[in-house]
């Protein structure tokens, strides 16, 4: 199959294009920045840069771009594609790409597609992939697409893009505004280096998740919370439990925390059969992270600066 990735040149996209060099389809790989696409493709047989005007020779178009970014590509990519072309686009939110779709390329294929991973991931197993039809020809495409991961190890599930939208605001946005108040209060503490080279096993994998996605993801996690529909009321609820435990510890009622503590627990042990485990669990993770160990090191102000976008 030749498959055309716009959006070659970003983390996700060279990923995905080193998963379907490795599983032998051709490539048309296109990006913004040119040169990083020819290297790319250079690195790779059976792969060319391309331009918008090339993506009707592939069978498959792949969109993978900046969340901000998605619906103007789409916009653009749209007078090149032909008729009834298959293309998948791997946004983060999925009604704004749809709509784009909709108007800017009817007479192709389009399903979204949302691989709930980033370009760290060794590959599909144990990863899930969310599966965005909006109509019968996309559910096809969608079946399609599942026939592939499945024996790849994902776990693939499907939804409506507007149910899609509405859970990214739980599934990503809560994250990313626990790890912001994490990252704020360690900070704000005046002992974070001594805590963290003091720390047990909970703070080392809290820490690793708030600098993972701080620290590499701050466009993405930041676009996301200011388009996501429901990260207003998930933003209330986390101030409103936030204040709740507040009052509780500025009380020091322990028995009210530990019997708070201990319904919750139960309560997640219900909702959830993954949360009886999640000891072992969590010490398998930390296991992981021994892999990488940190090491302090001496870096400049411009190393702090956010890395130039580009897809």
């Amino acid at each position: 199959m030749k498959i055309a990735i716009v959006g070659a040149a970003g983390k996700l996209g060279s990923w995905f294009a080193s998963l379907l060099h490795q599983h032998g389809h051709d490539l048309i790989l296109i990006g913004r920045r040119r040169e990083v696409v020819e290297h790319l493709a250079g690195t790779m047989e059976r792969s060319v840069a391309g331009d918008y005007a090339d993506v009707g020779h592939a069978d498959l178009i792949i969109i993978s771009v900046s969340l901000h970014a998605v619906e103007s590509v789409i916009e653009d990519l749209g007078p090149h594609v032909i008729e009834s072309q298959a293309v998948i686009d791997l946004s983060s939110l999925k009604l704004g790409a749809q709509r784009a779709a909709d108007v800017h390329m009817s007479h192709a294929c389009f399903l979204g597609v949302h691989p709930m991973f980033g370009s760290g991931a060794e590959g599909f197993e144990g990863h899930n992939v969310i599966l965005v039809p909006d109509n019968t020809a996309a559910e096809a495409l969608g079946e399609k697409v599942r026939r592939y991961l499945e024996p790849l190890g994902a776990h693939v599930i499907a939804m409506d893009p507007r149910t899609h939208d509405d859970l990214m605001s739980v599934v990503l946005g809560l994250p990313a505004l626990a790890v912001a108040i994490v990252a704020r209060s360690v900070l704000s503490g005046g002992q974070f280096g001594l805590a963290r080279d003091a720390s047990g096993t909970s703070l080392e994998v809290l820490m690793s998740l708030t600098e993972s996605m701080l620290c590499e993801g701050s466009e993405l996690y930041g676009t996301l919370l200011a388009a996501l529909p429901a990260a207003p009321a998930v933003a209330d609820s986390l101030q409103e439990s936030a204040a709740h435990f507040a009052a509780m510890v500025a009380a020091g009622d322990r028995s009210a925390l530990i019997d708070e503590f201990s319904a919750l627990g139960r309560r997640l042990e219900q909702a959830d059969h993954r949360a009886v485990d999640a000891y072992a669990r969590m010490y398998a993770m930390l296991e992981a992270l021994k892999r990488f160990p940190s090491t302090p090191t001496s870096v400049s102000e411009e190393e702090f600066l956010p890395p130039h976008e580009a897809y």
